[in-house]
């Protein structure tokens, strides 16, 4: 099985933090913030709000899956109030709160997300930031003018993010840049929805900072509201399949890893991954390739029970997290799923019949494993058996077996 992440999407992360670290750096040096600046009310004030707004997961009336929502208002308005070195730093200590708080619950990946959105809010930030102060400091009384240089920095800081985030979602997917979910016309409306929202939460403050605890309290409640109506968000499904992807099982299992833990109760996870999938695409065209794709993802799809988890981990791999189930259960799930897929009927698009197999690997916690890193990885060499076995099976994780495949590679 592949790393988690395509290696284009990891390097545009690294990409992105090294620019929003320069930039950050360079900002600083220019300005040069003083002590009583990093002491001031003011700037305490939206540290403390992005913070609360952006780190769901320190609090429980912010729901971590949906908080970009509220912190994309938060940040915008802490853009506009605040010098640019500060705004960037409030970014940044927010993106060690959330990296800490992961690292704590020993999330498995505590720096990956927490980075790259503070990244992109940094870089989406200079540039508006930028093209605010170019407009506006030509004629500073003029409300015009500001409001011009208003609408044009949440434009650029917008559209600059969305971007960003549709640029590593596609490659993170595998799926093509104008696909990817951020830049569909409902999660554009709702970006440009929220920066007004943010704009008009900073003239409040600018015009009256008391006014805007009438804002907040609610704001944060609506949130919470909006949160569990729409746990589903667009940005937790595969664009392709219409099942969940890696984003939402990240966040699955490790729900599922504790209430395991807390209940004493079994975690099956199924890995699967298509056969000779790059052989399909080459023979018969990537349309073909992505039908097939498509279609075992209506196999996962189908065969989960109500309390299972399917997604796309990535490329052509699919996972199922199936709690309360042992492993013998999970091994007979893992083989419907293998004989569904070997009895569809793809076509290509000259109407040949493409031969369709996957490979499974089954691992259970606790028997296999003592935490998410050890079941996601026992999973994995028990597909990884599958395929050194043949392909087109299901395979159990045994430590014998885990150790013979170790002593083969060496």
């Amino acid at each position: 099985m592949n790393t988690k992440h395509p290696r284009k999407a990891i390097n545009f992360i690294v990409l992105s933090n090294m620019l929003a670290l320069t930039v950050f750096l360079i900002s600083w040096q220019v300005e040069q913030p003083q002590l009583a600046d990093l002491t001031s009310i003011t700037f305490l004030i939206w540290l403390t709000l992005v913070i609360i707004s952006r780190h769901g997961g320190l609090f429980d009336f912010v729901d971590s899956k949906l908080s970009a929502g509220m912190g994309c208002v938060v940040e915008f308005a802490a853009l506009i109030i605040l010098p640019f070195p500060l705004f960037a730093l409030s970014i940044v200590i927010s993106c060690f709160v959330n990296i800490g708080f992961r690292l704590k619950e020993k999330h498995p990946e505590p720096f990956t997300g927490p980075d790259f959105n503070a990244s992109a809010t940094i870089v989406s930030g200079l540039l508006g930031y930028s093209i605010f102060r170019e407009i506006s400091g030509t004629s500073p009384d003029s409300e015009l003018l500001f409001t011009i240089a208003l609408l044009l920095e949440m434009l650029v800081f917008g559209i600059t993010r969305i971007f960003l985030i549709n640029t590593l979602i596609s490659l993170d997917e595998g799926i093509a840049w104008k696909t990817a979910p951020v830049i569909k016309v409902d999660t554009v409306s709702s970006e440009g929805i929220l920066l007004i929202t943010g704009a008009i939460l900073a003239i409040t403050y600018l015009y009256n900072p008391y006014l805007i605890l009438f804002l907040i309290v609610p704001a944060l409640l609506l949130q919470n509201l909006l949160q569990k109506a729409n746990s589903a968000e667009l940005i937790y499904i595969d664009a392709k399949t219409g099942i969940y992807n890696y984003r939402h099982f990240d966040e699955k299992i490790n729900e599922l890893y504790k209430k395991s833990q807390k209940n004493n109760t079994s975690l099956s996870l199924i890995f699967g991954d298509m056969d000779f999938l790059r052989n399909i695409n080459n023979t018969y065209g990537h349309s073909t390739g992505d039908t097939a794709i498509i279609a075992v993802g209506k196999v996962f799809k189908q065969s989960q029970k109500s309390k299972f988890t399917v997604a796309r981990f990535g490329g052509e791999e699919f996972v199922m997290l199936l709690p309360e189930t042992t492993k013998a259960e999970a091994f007979c799930q893992a083989e419907e799923i293998r004989q569904n897929v070997q009895n569809l009927d793809v076509r290509s698009e000259a109407n040949e019949k493409v031969s369709l197999t996957i490979s499974l690997g089954v691992a259970t916690y606790p028997e296999d494993a003592t935490d998410i890193h050890s079941l996601i990885k026992t999973a994995d060499e028990a597909l990884y058996e599958a395929k050194r076995k043949g392909r087109n099976r299901v395979s159990l994780y045994e430590v014998a077996e885990a150790e013979r495949a170790v002593l083969a590679t060496n």
